[in-house]
């Protein structure tokens, strides 16, 4: 047996790992993203786009680190509702502050510029664009001494741009407007990928003059990135912009007086294991049922050294002595329920600037009840700080839920992964392991499947396997087969495939997707944010399996998630729950619904043909607030699954 796994990367495949065998071959491929469907729910509407062309001139001084949102569209208040960057703290890393503007060559409802060709090229054009809203520099002279300050990043968590040909244009640009109309790009401008070994390089600052030829009226500066415009493959980052006058040189050396900031920051995870800010308050997963959770042995599922990296940008010598607190709060009943870390740290000046906090999760007892559970851990930073724009970097949180599901994953990906059908013979697979704390049921898994340019109906195999000796048994407990259709359910970017009974489980089991052989390849989402315990995601090929290692498959957690009962159900229909314990509000509803009741693990919208019309985001699962904008007018029942494994469903109006 051949087995090839692969890394897509400047339009070829290098191979990692080959492992002699027979002549047939399987490649599982790890790509950049070329759709991001969760994305859409962030693009910038026509109203508001309108709306900006009515504002006025916006006057010094012009300030944003990209810690709002949290994830999304650049802030309408400084920036055009146009151009594709993403706002997160997902693909930056080590940004200085919480949060950065990513440029990664998707649009901004998550689809590429260009459709994703079946040979695996791609056309070089302009991707994604940041432009500043017009700013009112009228009156202003070279006394002013008006600056322009950013840092940026060449390549993100998924890897460097590609190098810049002649005939393959990779390029980030910064531009000015001057008083004429035209776009012009200051001396050293564009930059071309330079990343030694094709490495991701650290955030650099730069820091501009403005110019006589930019001091009118209506100034405005624009980022552009170029590049391969069907995925997210060149990427680049922005962070910590600031334009203000009074910037100038200092007399006796000539460098500018404030290239350091006031400012103390969250930044990114305490190890090069998590670039998404703070890391995971449990131990071995993500999420996981709750009464799993209940069952282990106090503590043993919390994570004791929770923490984050913090940035001092204030100028050296000395450290700064700043304390930091740790609290976790029960966003169901607003209980706010204990501190794991309250401390005082010397924070790091130049030339480290990074500090890392760390406290233990183990800490505070997470209270052993029957309801679904969605924890806020927060880290604050007391920074003392005097600007009120540097004030919400201070401050960095992480959502855990508790409900009746396990995840590795994060619920957002940041690369594809595809496990190609083998010509002939068995099925290949991919497995998580888990262990169950009290014997339990899988009923269900949700994949989260990315289509692109090929929109056919795609087959799976979904699997639950006992443990053989610490891999896969070769025979499963169970499988089914499914075709996913495009398009998904609005709303939804998982889709659930259930089993027909669900399967019991006891200690140690697997739960995965396969291919059919002679099937049509499917990607699935990579989330680069998360690294698996070894011994835990496997692959069988021809019926063997073995483990997937970090020098097999480029580090990340497979968006697949495994629904369980708690050994409630015996048949597909979850019992029904009296629904008279819920209210939807207001109902008949223009789009938002709030849910008043007990806690619930997750909502689902369906039509009146009982078709899934919507599904509550993994990352909202639980919450009370549906945004169902995106659905038309009609006649809906919501389906509330609780964390028992029964529902309870409500009638609701749309009407818009």
């Amino acid at each position: 047996m051949t087995l090839l796994f692969r890394i897509w990367h400047r339009g070829v495949l290098p191979a990692l790992l080959l492992l002699a065998g027979s002549a047939a071959a399987q490649s599982i491929e790890v790509r950049p993203l070329g759709a991001d469907p969760g994305r859409a729910r962030y693009a910038p509407t026509a109203a508001s786009r309108a709306d900006q062309r009515r504002t006025t001139a916006l006057s010094l001084p012009f300030f944003d680190d990209f810690t709002t949102p949290l994830e999304g569209a650049p802030r309408a208040d400084l920036w055009m509702q146009a151009g594709g960057t993403l706002v997160s703290n997902r693909f930056a890393i080590n940004p200085p502050t919480r949060g950065a503007v990513t440029f990664d060559g998707l649009k901004a409802d998550g689809t590429g510029y260009t459709n994703f060709p079946p040979n695996g090229g791609s056309p070089y054009s302009a991707t994604d664009t940041l432009t500043s809203l017009p700013i009112d520099l009228a009156g202003a002279s070279a006394a002013d001494q008006i600056f322009l300050s950013f840092a940026w990043q060449e390549g993100s968590l998924i890897g460097a741009p590609a190098s810049s040909t002649s005939s393959s244009n990779v390029s980030f640009d910064l531009q000015f407007k001057a008083s004429n109309g035209r776009w012009l790009s200051p001396t050293g401008w564009p930059k071309r990928p330079a990343g030694s070994n094709r490495r991701t390089l650290p955030f650099r600052q730069v820091v501009l003059p403005i110019e006589a030829a930019y001091l009118h009226g209506t100034f405005q500066f624009r980022f552009i990135a170029t590049g391969r415009s069907a995925y997210a493959a060149d990427t680049w980052s922005v962070d910590y912009v600031r334009l203000e006058n009074g910037r100038g040189p200092n007399t006796a050396t000539g460098a500018l007086a404030d290239t350091v900031t006031a400012d103390v920051a969250t930044s990114a995870g305490i190890d090069t294991l998590y670039h998404a800010g703070l890391s995971n308050p449990l131990r071995h997963y993500t999420a996981m049922p709750v009464w799993q959770y209940n069952a282990a042995a106090p503590g043993s599922e919390l994570n004791p050294e929770l923490g984050i990296k913090a940035q001092n940008l204030n100028p050296p010598p000395p450290p700064l002595p700043t304390q930091w607190l740790g609290t976790v709060r029960d966003l169901g009943t607003g209980i706010n329920l204990g501190t794991w870390g309250n401390t005082t740290t010397n924070l790091t000046t130049l030339p480290v600037r990074v500090t890392n906090l760390v406290g233990d999760a183990t800490q505070v007892p997470i209270p052993l009840t029957p309801e679904a559970k969605r924890l806020r851990y927060t880290l604050v930073l007391s920074s003392q700080e005097t600007d009120a724009r540097t004030l919400p970097n201070d401050t960095i949180f992480r959502d855990v839920t508790l409900s009746n599901y396990y995840a590795y994953d994060d619920g957002t990906p940041e690369s594809a992964i595809n496990f190609p059908a083998l010509a002939v013979g068995q099925p290949g697979f991919f497995a998580y392991r888990f262990v169950a704390n009290q014997a339990d049921q899988v009923q269900a898994l949700r994949l989260y499947p990315v289509f692109t340019a090929d929109l056919a109906t795609r087959s799976v195999i979904i699997g639950v396997w006992a443990d053989d000796n610490g891999h896969p048994a070769n025979t499963a407990l169970a499988t089914k087969s499914f075709a996913i259709n495009y398009p998904l359910p609005a709303g939804s970017q998982y889709v659930e495939l259930a089993f027909d009974t669900p399967v019991p489980v006891t200690g140690t089991f697997y739960v995965g997707y396969g291919q059919p052989s002679q099937g049509r390849i499917l990607e699935y989402g990579l989330d680069r944010n998360t690294r698996i315990p070894p011994q835990t995601l496997w692959k069988s090929v021809y019926g063997t399996w073995s483990e997937i290692t970090s020098a097999d498959v480029v580090a990340g957690a497979l968006m697949m998630q495994p629904v369980m009962n708690n050994n409630v159900l015996s048949a597909t229909t979850p019992p029904v729950r009296d629904a008279a314990a819920f209210r939807l509000y207001p109902n008949p509803s223009r789009g938002s619904v709030s849910i008043e009741g007990p806690a619930f693990a997750r909502a689902t919208v369906l039509d009146a043909l009982g078709r899934t019309a919507w599904e509550q985001p993994a990352a909202q699962a639980g919450q009370r607030q549906l945004d169902l904008g995106a659905l038309p007018n009609g006649v809906y029942i919501v389906r509330l699954a609780l964390p028992d494994g029964s529902v309870a469903t409500r009638r609701l109006v749309i009407s818009q």
